[in-house]
């Protein structure tokens, strides 16, 4: 040191001076233009700039670590982000497939239901009534409605409306449709409810009940069987006039779900299907009561002739109707109602066809139901 020089800080205290501001937080490190006190010495300023250097290199250093820690929160977010709305995407996806599929299932669960309804339709329509089978309470509820009596055959005449009903049951009960206590007729279907009627013979155990014509606006075919509680009785006659109907052959394939109903096919209305058979083969204007005798003779053998061709006609048909519906065979009576009066009433009649065998069937159709009854 020269004379009269100022000693100023040693190179120990320098480099702790340089070494304190290295390792000093950046934020902390004053500014480079703070004074020294004392004299500088010569190794001052280059150990201050390099202490100032690697200050500002800690900064810099400080400053790019605290934008890599940002960017990566930043990216951090993001990818949290981009997972969330994958999931969002992917419970979007799954809800949107979940809905599609009950869609699509409920489409085909409404198809089914459709084809179902289209096929109950279509066999309603072909006279086909879907299988009902009716509670025990439903039985004891008819039974009771309708009167029913042990001891006793309870035996329905049914069939399409305005075949004849009504007077066939007052023929079987010996009466003319003018009688006070006669069922009603008329031209149109003048039974509206289930109406019984008894036997006035006083040794008959036979309860006869006169139904509502199927088919008729009241009652459509499908609802006929089993809305009716027809199911109750011991018999039924299934009559018809002029067809087999599909209402008919919808009553049949009821009757047969149920084992204690016996049934009977009559057609109805004989006499007057064969008359006109007759007169479209006679002339114009023909009178059977004032014909010469040539003329009334062979009008004879042309009714002969016709009323054998109408019977066999008559159970031809039905036999083909019953199996073209896969309906097993039945006996088809054929009747008018003065030859069931005349028969029922133990007297001869000339127009008579199948009247006495109806008549002892029915009796048979009785003793068996009596005899059930007895047994139980």
């Amino acid at each position: 040191m020269s004379p009269g020089a100022v000693p100023g800080p040693g190179l120990g205290a320098i480099l702790g001076i340089v070494g304190a501001i290295a390792e000093s937080d950046p934020d902390s490190i004053p500014p480079p233009d703070i004074p020294v006190p004392g004299p500088v010495s010569p190794l001052l300023l280059p150990i201050t700039f390099l202490g100032y250097k690697l200050w500002a290199t800690k900064r810099e250093l400080a400053t790019t670590s605290q934008s890599l820690n940002t960017a990566r929160h930043n990216v951090e977010e993001e990818q949290r982000a981009s997972r969330a709305a994958r999931r969002t995407a992917a419970n979007a996806q799954r809800r949107q497939e979940e809905s599609e599929r009950i869609a699509a299932e409920a489409a085909e669960a409404l198809q089914r239901a459709e084809e179902a309804r289209f096929a109950t339709e279509r066999r309603w329509f072909e006279g086909v009534r879907p299988e009902c089978r009716p509670s025990e309470a439903d039985v004891v509820r008819i039974k009771a409605e309708y009167r029913y009596s042990p001891g006793f055959l309870h035996l329905a005449v049914i069939g399409s409306s305005g075949g004849g009903k009504s007077s066939f049951i007052n023929a079987v009960r010996g009466l003319s449709n003018n009688d006070p206590i006669a069922a009603p007729t008329g031209i149109v279907e003048t039974t509206d409810a289930v109406t019984r009627y008894t036997d006035p013979r006083p040794d008959s155990q036979i309860f006869w009940y006169d139904v509502p014509g199927a088919g008729t606006s009241n009652t459509p075919d499908w609802q006929y069987f089993n809305n009716l509680g027809l199911y109750i009785f011991d018999c039924i006659i299934v009559l018809f006039d002029n067809r087999f109907s599909d209402s008919d052959l919808a009553i049949l394939r009821a009757c047969e779900q149920f084992t204690n109903i016996e049934v009977f096919i009559v057609r109805s209305k004989s006499d007057q299907h064969i008359n006109n058979m007759v007169l479209d083969r006679m002339q114009r204007g023909f009178d059977p009561f004032h014909a010469d005798d040539e003329t009334r003779a062979r009008f004879r053998q042309i009714k002969t002739e016709t009323r054998r061709r109408f019977i066999n006609e008559t159970y031809q048909n039905v036999q083909t109707n019953l199996e073209s519906n896969n309906i097993p065979p039945r006996r088809v009576y054929i009747v008018c109602k003065d030859a069931v009066y005349a028969i029922w009433n133990n007297s001869p009649s000339p127009m008579a066809v199948d009247e006495a065998e109806l008549q002892n069937d029915v009796a048979q159709c009785l003793r068996r139901r009596l005899h059930t009854d007895v047994q139980n």
